[in-house]
């Protein structure tokens, strides 16, 4: 109980020091927003090549720590997933 009171008072401190600054939730909002827009944007791009990839036989996962290593990196990242994949399937 006191760890999750301590919790609550810490994400409150937070908050409100993020808060007394008007520009610095604008910031938070637009990084929030922009992370939302490359993990949704990331997770349709895995899920097309899935989908696509499918009638090969080829299965490309479409888990969590894909789909940030696509919204991190964006195209590089989508062909590390898809050579990964390939060795995964072609030679093991």
């Amino acid at each position: 109980m006191a760890k999750l009171v301590i919790s609550l008072i810490g994400i409150l401190f937070v908050f409100y020091w993020v808060l007394r600054k008007p520009k610095g939730i604008r910031k938070i909002l637009e990084l929030f927003s922009s992370v939302a827009f490359r993990i949704t944007l990331s997770f349709c791009v895995l899920y097309a090549l899935s989908y696509g990839a499918g009638y090969l036989g080829v299965w490309i996962p479409l888990n969590f720590a894909s789909i940030l290593i696509v919204a991190l990196l964006g195209m590089p990242g989508v062909v590390l997933v898809v050579c990964l994949t390939g060795f995964n399937h072609f030679f093991l």
